[in-house]
């Protein structure tokens, strides 16, 4: 659990990385001639923004790392995907455990996908109205 953790913090450092780095320029700029300091340029102006910008992929890595925790099952208790492999040999068959196990992760991550969605959607809407009000 370690090792997967490790491995999305990497991945999640690099996507908040980015998308500070594709907040303009001028904006903190902006900020500064406003009379905030840089933490409260960061906090109050950047943050929002970048947040907005790296929605989708942490939705993205939060959808994956969901699936990825099946590789985890080795470490502690018997998990879906373990199940399924148990069932398909008791069964004789691997189509009807396979697609059980297919519908079960779909049931874990699209309601998290279309919460993630619906956000992005209202985030939207948000950054497309203040940009109507300058």
């Amino acid at each position: 659990m370690l090792g997967l953790g490790l491995n999305y913090a990497a991945y999640e450092a690099e996507v908040h990385r980015g998308s500070l780095m594709a907040v303009p320029k001028g904006q903190t700029e902006a900020a500064l001639s406003l009379g905030l300091s840089r933490p409260q340029a960061f906090w109050y102006v950047l943050l929002p923004q970048s947040l907005r910008i790296a929605l989708p992929a942490v939705t993205n890595d939060f959808v994956a790392l969901l699936k990825d925790s099946s590789l985890v099952s080795v470490i502690t208790v018997v998990e879906l995907t373990k199940r399924m492999t148990i069932m398909s040999v008791e069964l004789g068959s691997w189509l009807v455990p396979s697609l059980v196990c297919a519908g079960f992760y779909f049931l874990m991550s699209y309601p998290l996908a279309r919460c993630a969605r619906r956000l992005e959607v209202r985030l939207g809407s948000i950054s497309s109205g203040s940009q109507a009000l300058r």
